[in-house]
């Protein structure tokens, strides 16, 4: 159930934008408060062009994320589009990733 709340809630924040942005889905719907509340932050969020993102055997690869993310973490997209969740702080590190959306779920 859990997962569901953050997957809503990060594809959410994916379909709306910068900072600031954030009060309204891609089809115009209000964004709810428990969304914003759950969910991380609008620079948390990356849109990915295919290019960027790699799958292997091994796990999915995408290019700026130093990590292989496992191949079953990957939710189906609902736009359609690459989008990761991860922060990435002042000194280069990254956290682990939060969210991971793709056209398909790689199996």
């Amino acid at each position: 159930m859990f997962s569901r709340i953050l997957m809503g809630g990060a594809f959410g924040l994916l379909v709306t934008g910068a900072a600031g942005a954030h009060d309204r889905w891609a089809n115009n719907e209000p964004v709810p408060s428990w969304v914003k509340a759950v969910c991380c932050g609008p620079t948390d969020v990356h849109h990915l062009r295919p290019e960027q993102v790699h799958l292997s055997s091994e796990g999915w690869r995408v290019d700026g994320f130093p990590d292989l993310i496992p191949i079953e973490t990957a939710t189906p997209s609902p736009d359609g589009d690459y989008w990761i969740f991860y922060r990435q702080f002042p000194d280069g590190d990254t956290s682990k990733v939060y969210c991971f959306f793709t056209p398909f779920n790689g199996t």
